[in-house]
């Protein structure tokens, strides 16, 4: 069967996957016909708002069917409206109200933000529409301040006017009173965390222009002196256990919010593990007169222990499918113990990591008993789900599938996700069947069926087998490590690699695995700071079930890192070796677990798999046996949602090991935009590469969902 008629075909089942996705919700809405009922309308914001306002009213004003609405609902809506227009800086907004009457009749009234011309009464409509003007919007234009001196002035102005970005938009200044006075409480709170617990922050000569909302705004801090702790005394009330001394404590600390709050934490957790759940803990500063623009603190931890406390039975509410036998060995205390509240959050910690709940309570009685009963309410939650899948990119184009999840099952907590994908290039399915916190430890147990059959540049990559696999969390670290097992059918047709004659196009592999994965960046979706740590190991032998001996590895790490405001570097550096020990001398890995780089994850002047070696004859491409691949990338942010990215990309291969690291070197250099949404950036990149082999693109242009590394 020749590739083209696999892509009709392939073509053919992703259309036919999203009509079938399609299909349930059209039946939902033609299964029963809505009774008639009165409601709002908005309109004068645009698509998009005039819908979210819209929503914003059914959920404040509540959502029961009412045949007609009242003149005092219509005002309480349009009232919703005007704070909501004001917040968003347009202080002088008109509503016109629509209201079509239940003689058919059509009435229009004017309203302003304080219902001076309120609506006539009786009235009783059928359907409303709020007709919004915005009018000008008034925004930030300048921002002086007095009197700061503990804060860089461009630090106190981002409290008011967020980032210094490229382009500033008027909906990243905007001018309203409530936003101004939080912004003034905002910086106020942050000047005290610094130890300045006497700082007052206002705002004053507020001059806005009506006609272009340009508004400019004095903001006058007194920072006071600065709180400095002395020392620390602990008075233990009835002649309870002292405890050590605090080690937060460290003479010349600045006294803030944060360091009582510490204080607070450590004291209670060393009574909690003595048994003392109603310990009371108050901290008092005792703050001499200002020297030299210092005030020194004495701080005073009156303690009251209480009584010490056992625990009685532990039990359980709520829980009509879950079985108790699964949730016991959960909690990390037993009855008879001394009641450690930190234990049993913990337990509740572990509880909800199950993910069968929807809420989950803790309760202690008799409340002042000297052994209590410990309840966990439970409030179990959905069984099942069906998700719609769907996502873009420039090699497999248009990609479509349904995942359907099941929760809870058998009681157990265990979940199963059934997950079908087809793109214009590959056909993939999997199974997942989880049991979590297995034999009531941390450890999460996964086995899994998969299928993929994917249009590679050079061969058809086909794909299947099963896996089992344990999760274990290394909190100490900070990290998780898989370790798991898979069998699994590698084949390889339509091959059009130079390779093609020496390589094995259908074996099975049974292969131990081994994962490592550190990650402390902010967010995985679009990381500006932190690092990535990731390492992965396939270790495949005839021994352990297969046809094949190999080890593939892959390090791969990240780090990002702020340069200045709005701007961001990020570095991605990662490397992968697949070797042939303990198989015969002169034996190759399967084509299916070499690598072919290139692509919107990799070399960006190339395609996927573009920046594979080239056989030096035939210019056919060659899996490479070793690789390493770098990634320097400069982001700058033009809007909260825009910004521009200039990359430079580096990938050495080698067709052979003793080449090792590589001995071929390809480089690009480009540009990029990049739109960020909840899911990710959505990514045009254009990479130029600029040692191109005799075959290669001058450059690509790439179009992906998803940060690149």
């Amino acid at each position: 069967m020749s590739r083209r008629v696999r892509r009709v075909k392939r073509n053919n089942r992703l259309i036919s996957l999203l009509l079938l996705a399609l299909a349930a919700p059209v039946a939902a809405v033609r299964a029963a016909e809505p009774a008639p009922k009165a409601e709002f309308k908005v309109s004068g914001l645009g698509w998009q708002d005039n819908r979210l306002s819209r929503d914003t009213l059914k959920a404040l004003l509540g959502d029961k069917p009412r045949a007609t609405l009242d003149a005092n609902v219509i005002e309480d809506a349009a009232l919703i409206l005007f704070s909501q227009r004001t917040d968003e800086g347009y202080l002088k907004a008109e509503i016109t109200v629509e209201a079509k009457l239940t003689d058919g009749r059509v009435v229009s009234h004017p309203l302003d933000a304080l219902l001076e011309h309120p609506l006539p009464r009786p009235l009783e409509a059928t359907e409303v529409t709020l007709k919004v003007n915005n009018g000008q919007r008034f925004v930030l234009k300048n921002i002086t301040f007095t009197g700061l001196n503990a804060l860089r002035e461009e630090k106190a102005r981002g409290f008011f006017a967020g980032e210094s970005l490229l382009i500033a938009l008027d909906s990243d200044r905007i001018y309203s009173p409530n936003r101004l006075a939080r912004s003034a409480a905002n910086l106020q709170a942050e000047l005290i965390q610094h130890g300045y617990a006497e700082a007052v922050v206002t705002t004053d000569q507020v001059e806005a222009d009506e006609k272009t909302g340009d508004t400019n705004v004095r903001v006058v801090v007194q920072e006071g002196p600065r709180w400095r702790i002395q020392d620390v005394t602990l008075d233990v009330k009835g002649g309870g256990e002292v405890p050590p001394a605090l080690d937060e404590t460290k003479a010349g600390d600045p006294w803030s919010p944060h360091w009582r709050q510490d204080a607070l934490t450590a004291l209670r957790r060393w009574y909690y593990e003595r048994g003392y759940p109603d310990v009371q803990v108050r901290i008092n500063p005792s703050a001499a007169a200002p020297a030299e623009g210092t005030r020194l603190v004495t701080v005073t931890a009156a303690i009251v222990p209480g009584p010490k406390v056992h625990v009685g039975q532990i039990q359980f509410t709520g829980n009509k499918h879950t079985r108790e036998s699964v949730l016991r060995p959960l909690i990390p205390a037993h009855s008879g113990d001394l009641l450690d509240p930190a234990l049993f959050d913990d337990g509740l910690s572990r509880l909800s990591r199950l993910g069968v709940f929807n809420h989950i309570g803790l309760d202690y009685q008799p409340p002042d008993a000297e052994t209590r009963d410990v309840i966990y309410q439970l409030t179990e939650g959905r069984r099942q789900e069906l998700n719609l899948l769907a996502g873009y990119g420039s090699y497999e184009q248009l990609r479509g599938g349904i995942e359907w999840r099941h929760f809870n099952l058998f009681g157990r907590a265990h979940s199963d996700d059934l997950q079908l994908v087809q793109s214009m290039k590959s056909s993939q399915g999997s199974y997942t069947y989880t049991v979590p916190e297995l034999f009531g430890t941390s450890v999460d147990g996964t086995a899994r069926l998969f299928g993929l059959q994917r249009e590679e540049l050079a061969f058809e990559r086909e794909e299947y087998g099963a896996s089992a696999s344990l999760l274990w969390p290394l909190r100490t670290w900070g990290a998780s490590l898989t370790t798991g097992y898979t069998y699994q059918n590698l084949n390889s047709t339509d091959n059009q690699l130079a390779t093609r004659n020496f390589d094995a196009s259908n074996t099975k592999a049974a292969s131990i695995d081994l994962g490592f994965v550190k990650d402390k960046r902010d967010s995985p979706l679009q990381p500006h700071r932190g690092y990535k740590v990731a390492l992965r190991v396939e270790a495949a032998a005839k021994a352990l079930g297969g046809e094949v001996d190999y080890q593939r590895v892959i390090l791969a790490g990240s780090w990002h890192t702020k340069w200045g405001r709005g701007r961001w570097f990020h570095v991605g550096l990662s490397q992968g070796v697949v070797t042939t020990l303990g198989a015969p001398e002169g034996s190759n890995p399967p084509v299916n677990v070499l690598f072919y780089p290139g692509g919107d994850g990799s070399i960006r002047g190339y395609q996927t798999d573009e920046a594979a070696p080239r056989d030096p004859v035939t210019g056919e491409y060659v899996g490479a046996k070793t690789y390493t691949q770098l990634n320097l990338e400069f982001e700058q942010a033009l809007t909260r949602k825009w910004t521009v990215v200039a990359f430079f990309d580096a990938v050495g291969t080698a067709i052979q090991l003793e080449d090792y690291p590589f001995s071929e070197k390809l480089y690009s250099a480009g540009l990029g935009v990049r739109y960020n949404t909840v899911i990710g950036p959505v990514r045009l990149e254009y990479g130029h590469n600029l040692n191109p082999r005799p075959l290669d693109p001058s450059g690509t242009l790439l179009f992906s969902i998803g940060y690149p590394f």
